[in-house]
């Protein structure tokens, strides 16, 4: 009787350790890396033009796509970040297919000038003719990563 009870306590004990640990990976996971995310400060739509957001520091994050308009699949793009965050270190961007897991696209960016920060990226492939794509800008400072996020869409490519 009192291995039992010991028994049933140790079960409940381990479940409840699995439990809050379960529940920490989730909060992780769901912040994305500790990255409080932001989104655009008004609609935007990427294929008129840059867009723009306030970082959970209150620093300014401007986002552009360069390139053929429409943006299509497959089609050379130039990503450009314009920053007024202090010692930006690095930039990279992450396009992600909404609706439809299509890998993670990582581009990384270089400096151009402080604040400033470009790089070549293209949409992968599309099986559909119209999709969304989300961009995450991920901005390194000394106070660590900080993150923007904007949502586009591509047409199927050639």
């Amino acid at each position: 009787m009192v291995t039992s009870l010991r028994l049933n306590t140790l079960i409940l004990v381990t479940l409840l350790i699995l439990g809050g640990a379960s529940w920490y990976a989730m909060q992780r996971l769901a912040s994305r890396d500790g990255i409080a995310w932001q989104a655009s400060d008004t609609p935007c739509d990427l294929q008129q033009g840059p867009c723009q957001a306030t970082l959970a520091d209150g620093s300014r994050l401007r986002f552009a796509i360069d390139g053929e308009r429409p943006i299509r699949a497959l089609t050379p793009l130039t990503l450009r970040v314009e920053s007024d965050a202090a010692e930006v270190r690095r930039v990279r961007v992450d396009f992600e297919g909404l609706g439809m897991e299509m890998g993670l696209h990582r581009f990384p960016l270089e400096r151009t000038e402080p604040g400033r920060f470009a790089g070549p990226a293209q949409v992968g492939v599309c099986t559909e003719e119209v999709m969304s794509w989300r961009a995450r800008v991920r901005v390194e400072t000394e106070e660590g990563w900080q993150g923007a996020w904007f949502d586009f869409e591509a047409i199927r490519g050639l």
